[in-house]
């Protein structure tokens, strides 16, 4: 057996709240499948399917990892083509996330795991299948705090993939 598995930044109830008041404008005239407000939070690290008995190895690169915290601001509204995503995206990338997610491919390597090849950009996809979306800064940037991360599970749905935290880790740098 296997699970589709990343690590990712998950919102708390205040950020969850802010974004549930701040994206429905944003998602306006935008014709495309939105993503589940439960379902927001922004990917660090993609795994891809991983068998159930090499998961420990998953979480031993984890407990390796000594990150800071840190915050994103998302000030752009963003369109990806090629995989048809409608999303919020950051100008830059805070030197703490680029150094962890560093680490964390670095971790992943050391427990036999080939991460991700490509620059690292953090986003919170809006909606999906979304053939035309409108781009450019937000007026008023979101601030994603980010203390710790999780590793999750995403599976398919009927209403669109599914994501659920198994496991957390707090940044301690």
């Amino acid at each position: 057996m296997t699970d589709r598995l990343f690590f990712a930044f998950w919102p708390d109830d205040a950020l969850r709240d802010l974004l549930g008041r701040r994206v429905p404008p944003l998602l306006e005239g935008v014709r495309a499948r939105a993503q589940r407000p439960d379902q927001w939070h922004v990917t660090a690290e993609f795994l891809g399917p991983v068998p159930v008995e090499r998961q420990p190895s998953v979480w031993a690169a984890a407990d390796r990892i000594d990150g800071a915290p840190f915050t994103i601001e998302f000030d752009l509204l963003d369109h990806w083509r090629r995989p048809q995503v409608f999303c919020l995206s950051a100008t830059s990338t805070p030197p703490p996330l680029a150094s962890l997610v560093t680490e964390m491919r670095a971790a992943l390597r050391a427990e036999g795991f080939v991460p991700e090849a490509r620059d690292y950009r953090p986003h919170v996809t809006l909606a999906r299948k979304a053939r035309t979306a409108p781009k450019g800064r937000l007026p008023d940037p979101i601030a994603w705090p980010v203390e710790r991360f999780a590793l999750v599970r995403s599976q398919a749905d009927p209403a669109g993939s599914r994501y659920e935290p198994l496991r957390w880790w707090n940044l301690r740098g």
